[in-house]
């Protein structure tokens, strides 16, 4: 694991491939995330919720519809260095404080073996499955389809993010991002495979924890799945020594999960929608050999949504009495 001593040779990694990374704007993010809502929304009517209203003249018990469907909560992006962000807008938005966070701590992210300085640490360059030892940064993002109105707005339940909104920065989580031993000690970094992203025990593409921007790992596109799990994992589930902005409370009336596991579909499916664009949503962890095929580009920057599932009540009435499910 090699690491940049000296701040020009660190700024020299820091926008290297400036020129390089490929970038998708905010509406091709929404047409792509569109594309899929049929496979990926999977809105159900799970039962009915009852309400009472009362007056003068007694009350009233009325009834609506409890439903259950996925969101797509959260845009996640996974990239070499602070400028390589894909999403075009936040790239120009955040670039240069990102930039300006890193440099500011060089200090302390050259003085130890331990932290890297940033940039694909892995030892190939070529677009082939090479290398094993991979640094990446990630960013967490509410979906900019949060703030766009639907017709059926009443049948669909209302995210816990705001659109746009940078849950988690790698870069301004530098240290922890960088110093994998900070979470090492942790019963799911001890225990093999007690949380690690794979269907078998021949199958691992790498561990949740310790949750930094290293993962030993030969293709790039597992290796940048493994860090947008251990991003979600950090936004959603416990911080721990990272730094990483709360999510909103669920509106009432509505349940949503408040853990991230890596196998458990019912708490949360993943889309990418770059480089290669997804229109259906699974965990990751696929055994299969060539999951990776058409998923890395000369950038060597993704992005994918996390569609997370809820369940609502439609309000009616002033008093909430429960729900009977199906």
């Amino acid at each position: 694991m090699r690491s940049i001593r000296t701040p020009v040779l660190a700024v020299i990694c820091l926008f290297a491939t400036l020129f390089n990374a490929e970038t998708v704007s905010t509406a091709q993010i929404a047409v792509r995330t569109s594309n899929a809502v049929t496979s990926c929304l999977n809105w159900r009517w799970v039962g009915n919720c009852l309400w009472s209203d009362c007056d003068l003249l007694g009350c009233e018990v009325q009834a609506s519809m409890k439903v259950r469907h996925y969101i797509p909560d959260l845009v996640v992006t996974v990239q070499r260095a602070p400028v390589d962000i894909p999403w075009n807008e936040m790239r120009r938005l955040l670039a240069a404080t990102q930039s300006a966070s890193l440099l500011n701590i060089f200090g302390v992210l050259t003085s130890s073996p331990f932290i890297g300085a940033g940039g694909d640490v892995a030892v190939s360059t070529d677009l082939s499955r090479n290398g094993d030892v991979r640094f990446f940064e990630a960013n967490v993002f509410g979906h900019p389809l949060e703030e766009i109105p639907f017709e059926a707005d009443k049948l669909l339940c209302k995210s816990v993010t705001k659109a746009g909104k940078p849950y988690y920065q790698s870069t301004m989580d530098a240290l922890a991002w960088r110093f994998a031993p900070l979470e090492s000690a942790r019963t799911e970094a001890l225990v093999p495979g007690q949380r690690e992203i794979g269907s078998s025990s021949t199958n691992s593409w790498g561990a949740v924890y310790p949750r930094s921007g290293f993962v030993i790992q030969q293709s790039p596109a597992k290796a940048a799945a493994v860090i947008a799990q251990r991003a979600c994992d950090i936004v959603i589930g416990p911080h721990g020594r990272h730094t990483a902005i709360k999510l909103d409370s669920p509106a009432p009336h509505t349940t949503v999960p408040t853990y991230l596991h890596e196998r458990e579909s019912t708490t949360g499916l993943w889309q990418m929608i770059s480089p290669k664009v997804d229109t259906n949503c699974n965990p990751f962890g696929a055994d299969d050999p060539n999951w990776d095929l058409g998923r890395i580009d000369e950038s060597r920057a993704f992005i994918w949504n996390l569609w997370r599932p809820y369940e609502c009540c439609e309000p009616r009435g002033s008093v909430y009495l429960g729900a009977v499910r199906f």
